[in-house]
């Protein structure tokens, strides 16, 4: 297959998922219709933009609207779902929760190789260039849609989110210097990805936290 297309669909699976997890998140934070589709949006094309804006190159989103526009088009269906169902029981439910860590997780990946080949093409060649432009692109959205609906961004509390990036990253770079650059390899990182963050939620994995102990109490 062609780098150029397996890149290109890569990246319209990344933008389906976080439309979707963007806005689910704002549902969740009981945004209306524009606020969802702006979270969907700013999840799906946020960290590119931060990305190209660092690499000096034409921004994405701008060089090719298709990818706003299935962002947009996800995220009124996504509305429209939930709307329709009108019970908040869903959003508490455990199917939610799944499918929203599934559909973020599947992003983050997917992202991961397109920022990591983003970096490539700009003539980046380091293993710590690759890697921060892979986890930038990933992380990117999900950090400024945090900001926006004023919750603590999840990639510096919850699970395992940025090191899972990070991971994969380091993987996509392995690949990459072993000139294994095909769908293989492609979907090798997505789907470690994938587990990596699946299993932290599903078992509850977390980075060491300082609990302090109030004393006053």
């Amino acid at each position: 297959m062609d780098i150029n297309l397996l890149i290109m669909i890569t990246s319209i699976i990344g933008t389906l998922a976080f439309s979707i997890s963007g806005a689910l998140i704002a549902i969740e934070c009981k945004l209306d219709i524009f606020g969802v589709i702006i979270s969907g949006c700013t999840t799906a094309c946020g960290g590119g933009i931060l990305r190209d804006i660092m690499l000096n190159r034409p921004i994405a989103m701008f060089k090719e609207p298709m990818y706003v526009l299935i962002s947009l088009v996800i995220s009124v269906l996504v509305f429209i779902i939930v709307y329709l169902l009108k019970n908040d029981y869903f959003t508490h439910s455990k199917i939610y929760k799944n499918f929203l860590i599934i559909t973020d997780s599947i992003g983050l990946g997917a992202f991961v190789v397109v920022g990591a080949n983003a970096s490539v093409d700009a003539n980046a060649i380091t293993i710590f260039e690759i890697c921060f432009y892979g986890v930038l692109t990933a992380v990117g959205g999900g950090l400024i849609r945090d900001i926006m609906v004023n919750k603590i961004p999840v990639i510096l509390r919850k699970h395992i989110y940025a090191v899972a990036a990070i991971i994969g990253s380091i993987i996509y770079y392995i690949m990459y210097i072993n000139n294994l650059y095909n769908v293989l390899a492609f979907s090798i990182t997505v789907v470690l990805i994938v587990l990596i963050r699946y299993l932290a939620y599903y078992f509850e994995l977390s980075l060491p936290k300082v609990n302090i102990v109030d004393k006053a109490k």
